[in-house]
């Protein structure tokens, strides 16, 4: 399967419809309880696995690694290295495509994450969205050892085709690579907090904000508690100049 690398991080450089199609051959023709990771990282999250030997390590061994943010985007237009990337995949995008693939195939599909309450709001609202929809089970992201347990045994007994978790980053990648072996699911994707939007208690950025890659500023507004984790953002980009920077002179040696 094709990859690409941001600073260290595995991607694969496909567009929206390609990675449900994907989901969708794995789904069909899996076997067994082999649980296949579906990993959503953006900038933040690329910079977070800098300093995370575990959360880099988890990313760069998942099945499928999406170019989640308007900043792997740009990275792909400015290290010469890569190619660019179709487009920007917003995880928010691939979990209504996945939805609506589970309808179309009678798969179920599980919600793991967010406050108390959020995700079975979630799932009334898909339901009443999208009749049909098989709900496997939901529950909140806070978990302790107890909780965990239970949740994973609720998983092992429904065995849902697509699990949907919500915790946030390095949380929710963290949970599904300790409990890969144990996940009787078919598909994991992490969603971070796309719940909080399909509970309504948050909204998404108005679409013509998300062709103006402005979709983190928007969240920052309803959210401003996230400028600390938004702050790093220009390291971010200064690294991948540095690195563009490097990939250029590297060509100029060899020409």
């Amino acid at each position: 399967m094709i990859t690409a690398s941001i600073l260290g991080i595995k991607f694969n450089p496909l567009d929206l419809e390609e990675f449900v199609a994907r989901i969708a051959f794995q789904l069909e023709e899996q076997s067994g309880n082999d649980c296949r990771l579906v990993l959503t990282p953006n900038a933040e999250i690329v910079m977070q696995a800098a300093r995370d030997k575990e959360l880099r390590e988890i990313i760069n061994r998942a099945w499928l690694s999406i170019p989640d943010g308007a900043g792997i985007i740009l990275a792909s237009k400015l290290l010469p290295e890569l190619k660019t990337f179709p487009a920007r995949v917003a995880g928010f995008d691939l979990l209504l495509d996945l939805l609506q693939l589970a309808v179309a195939r009678d798969y179920t599909v599980y919600f793991l994450g967010g406050e108390p309450g959020v995700a079975a709001a979630a799932a009334e609202n898909l339901k009443n969205r999208h009749p049909g929809l098989k709900v496997a089970g939901c529950h909140h992201g806070y978990l302790d050892r107890e909780s965990s347990e239970a949740v994973l045994a609720e998983i092992s007994s429904t065995e849902p085709e697509l699990l949907f978790v919500g915790m946030g980053a390095p949380r929710q990648e963290k949970f599904l690579a300790e409990n890969q072996a144990r996940l009787a699911a078919g598909v994991a994707v992490t969603v971070g907090g796309s719940f909080d939007i399909l509970a309504g208690k948050k909204t998404r950025a108005p679409l013509i904000i998300q062709k103006l890659y402005l979709e983190w500023f928007y969240r920052l507004l309803q959210e401003p508690g996230r400028i600390s984790r938004i702050s790093i953002l220009p390291l971010y980009l200064l690294k991948i100049l540095l690195e563009a920077g490097g990939q250029h002179l590297e060509k100029l040696k060899e020409s």
